[in-house]
């Protein structure tokens, strides 16, 4: 099991989540404030199955709008090994 922290725009946010959500994956949205210009970000919280990590990041990818200046980023991911997992 993998842990996916994802930073975008809040203006990808619904299509993040929407194509994720889509494809089976759930996500918890944060809030966020960070960067250069202390904007208003969004922080995603995304646990997948190692097998589904490639798909999870592409979807990521896709429905991120372009930056829109150079040296900005689409998005920051982390990911992280999960030891334990569970629902309570």
């Amino acid at each position: 099991m993998k842990l996916i922290i994802c930073i975008l725009q809040n203006s990808d946010k619904e299509k993040v989540v929407k194509a994720l959500n889509g494809n089976s994956f759930r996500v918890t949205v944060l809030a966020s404030t960070g960067g250069y210009f202390r904007s208003g970000n969004t922080t995603l919280m995304i646990g997948v199955e190692k097998e589904r990590l490639d798909d999870a990041i592409e979807l990521i990818r896709e429905h991120c709008a372009p930056p829109r200046s150079e040296g900005m980023r689409r998005a920051t991911l982390f990911v992280l090994n999960v030891d334990q997992f569970e629902k309570l």
